[in-house]
């Protein structure tokens, strides 16, 4: 190799080492779960973990202690007990990642800034696309969230646009033409599968609508739903 070549490749290496990685703040309730991530991100030569802390109620102190570059948040079944505009307010870019794609957790999220949002099985490679993108302002969702969304917000403004029914005063348990559907079937004890073979809609679409119906009624379970369905007569026996 000629010696301006040489120089070439010294030079390339140079900038690729001058290239700081992303330090990262994990936060997860789980000491197994931290650990997990930890060792997800350490191949990841563009990522570094910060620190780690067990809660959302630690999360100022510990960014105002290690000034990481983006946070990695997990969540398990429920949202985290943390106020989102506080979160945002940091000014430090969050990578949120919700086990079983919870529509609800991940509703809330997109309402309120979250930049990244992965479903719990990603791999590292995902994790460091997600936080290089959140870090670049950009909007990152894994793809059976993507898709998740996409159908929901499509059914959504179908629905609104077919439904008559739609109340004057816009009441926040208003359900749609197809939620009123899929709140009868929940009555009858269908379960998800069945729900979406009757509409020809796909069981993750069908999730979602539940999803919706559970947060408009304030209904824990789909049986609470149902019964609340049918004390307001939002459907008849």
């Amino acid at each position: 190799m000629s010696s301006s070549g040489a120089s070439t490749v010294r030079k390339a290496k140079q900038r690729q080492q001058a290239v700081k990685p992303i330090r990262m703040l994990i936060c997860a309730a789980s000491s197994l779960t931290r650990t997990g991530l930890e060792r997800l991100l350490e191949p990841q030569p563009t990522l570094r973990v910060a620190g780690t802390v067990a809660s959302a109620g630690e999360l100022s102190s510990a960014i105002g202690q290690l000034d990481p570059d983006a946070v990695l948040m997990h969540c398990g079944g429920q949202s985290p007990e943390m106020d989102w505009e506080e979160l945002i307010g940091f000014g430090v870019p969050v990578v949120l990642m919700v086990d079983g794609g919870n529509i609800s957790i991940v509703t809330t999220a997109l309402t309120r800034g979250i930049n990244a949002i992965l479903t719990g099985d990603a791999t590292g490679d995902e994790l460091a696309a997600a936080t290089h993108s959140a870090v670049a302002g950009l909007l990152s969702l894994s793809g059976d969230l993507a898709d998740l969304v996409s159908q929901g917000l499509r059914l959504s403004s179908q629905d609104e646009a077919d439904d008559s029914a739609m109340t004057a005063d816009g009441s926040p348990e208003h359900l749609t033409a197809r939620e009123r559907q899929v709140l009868e079937m929940m009555m009858e004890g269908l379960s998800n599968k069945e729900m979406a073979v009757q509409l020809n809609i796909s069981p993750h679409t069908v999730k979602f609508h539940i999803s919706s119906i559970l947060g408009k009624l304030g209904a824990s379970s789909r049986t609470e739903a149902a019964a609340i369905g049918l004390r307001r007569g939002l459907i008849t026996i």
